[in-house]
């Protein structure tokens, strides 16, 4: 029997987890393989996106050239996304960034579906193989804020610096620690910033995408010479297409040199209301409430 355990943070696909997946684990043997995916039940609210509903599917797709020539062309498996006017939302997604492969097997896979509703403050994932649709509160996220001035002094630059010093220093002592500071802090300064990496950004205008209205914007980012160990600039390009109306990225594309291109575009938009259907757990699943941590499994024939 082979058993291995995968970090999921680097397997899974990365576009809006809602409920905090922290590992998972594959056994193969007699000619099957079970799955396991553990999840905390971890859950905080953001954004909510009113009156915009859509239902989509989104691609992901890398492209890397080798020094040799060689080309790398991954595809990521298609995600499907919905959400409605009230602002419930619905993923369907495969576990895995391009599935598992066990051995020379390719092991098939259920989508893995994500259900978040404001509305009731809840978040479901949904194991079809069970029919428990997993239900987890959504909680407010707090804000904390710490910020501790104590043991700290003011120059009369007006920079604050650490009063530490020997007994008995006073101001003048102070004031000048500061100003040894500042003149450190000016000479790393401009080191730094001859190798810090500068950026720009301009409008692309507006264009139609998928049937609606899409404002773009590209940044061009540079490393100087030796920013990170190269011996020539490097520059990479980003660009976004964004929708006013709904709120979401149609198209953006990366052109990094460390790192190839990577594409990500929504298709076959639908700005009709979904089924309401497709934001309840279906019929027949049994609904379980989570405050820990709890697991989903799949068991699949390897071919």
């Amino acid at each position: 029997m082979n058993r291995f355990a995968a970090v999921v943070s680097s397997l899974l696909l990365c576009s809006g987890v809602a409920v905090s997946q922290f590992s998972a684990s594959l056994d193969t043997s007699a000619g099957t393989s079970h799955l396991t995916m553990r999840f905390r039940a971890e859950s905080f609210g953001g954004s909510t996106i009113t009156g915009a509903p859509y239902s989509a599917e989104e691609v992901d797709e890398n492209q890397q050239t080798l020094a040799d020539g060689t080309h790398i062309t991954q595809l990521m498996p298609t995600v499907k996304e919905y959400r409605d006017s009230m602002g419930r939302t619905r993923t369907e997604r495969q576990p895995f960034n391009g599935g598992i492969t066990s051995g020379s097997q390719h092991l098939e896979l259920p989508m893995l579906v994500e259900i978040e509703d404001p509305v009731a403050h809840f978040r479901y994932v949904l194991d079809p193989e069970r029919n428990i649709a997993h239900r987890v509160e959504i909680k407010l996220r707090e804000e904390r804020s710490r910020s501790s001035q104590s043991g700290t002094v003011q120059s009369a630059s007006g920079e604050t610096v650490a009063a530490i010093g020997t007994p008995g220093s006073g101001p003048a002592t102070a004031s000048a620690s500061a100003a040894q500071i500042k003149a450190r802090t000016a000479a790393r300064s401009a080191v730094d910033d001859a190798l810090h990496p500068k950026s720009s950004s301009e409008s692309l205008g507006t264009e139609t995408m998928e049937g609606v209205i899409v404002e773009g914007r590209r940044r061009t980012t540079t490393w100087p010479t030796g920013a990170v160990g190269n011996d020539r600039p490097l520059i990479a390009t980003y660009e976004y297409w964004h929708s006013p109306a709904l709120k979401i990225e149609i198209l953006s594309t990366t052109d990094d040199p460390r790192s190839g291109q990577h594409t990500h575009k929504v298709t076959n938009l639908n700005t009709s209301e979904p089924d309401a259907a497709l934001f309840q757990p279906p019929p027949g699943y049994t609904v379980k409430d989570e405050t820990g941590e709890f697991e989903i499994s799949w068991s699949t024939a390897q071919r």
